[in-house]
């Protein structure tokens, strides 16, 4: 049946249970499934440094034998893009990545989102 001049039509998207891959990487964090989470994060390519804090988070609670590696990996991008911290900062830095394996995950998680804020603060100074 043609459609009238003027007429406007609704368009229905069907998304996929799974849903985006960004979506499917929160929603992994949130149900702790470290699988889940590393199959969207491929997916994306890249994660931001804040998500893959969370990430890392996941890894120290659920496969902390992974953890070592993967907070290595974090703080070696940290630095690469945050010429800017000095070496205080880089310490403290450290210090948090120890805490996010330790009983002091969340404080240590939010000293950590500080420093990426600063660094997206100071870049091109």
């Amino acid at each position: 049946m043609p459609l009238r001049r003027g007429t406007h039509v609704r368009l229905s998207c069907v998304m996929t249970q799974e849903g985006r891959p960004y979506a499917r990487f929160r929603r992994a964090l949130e149900v702790r499934s470290v699988l889940q989470a590393e199959t969207a994060a491929r997916e994306l390519g890249r994660l931001g440094l804040l998500d893959a804090l969370d990430y890392l988070a996941l890894l120290a609670e659920e496969t902390p034998e992974r953890y070592d590696r993967a907070a290595r990996k974090w703080l070696a991008r940290l630095l690469a893009e945050s010429p800017a911290l000095t070496l205080d900062e880089v310490d403290v830095a450290l210090g948090c990545l120890r805490g996010v394996a330790s009983l002091y995950e969340e404080q240590s998680r939010e000293v950590l989102r500080a420093l990426v804020k600063r660094r997206h603060e100071t870049r091109g100074q």
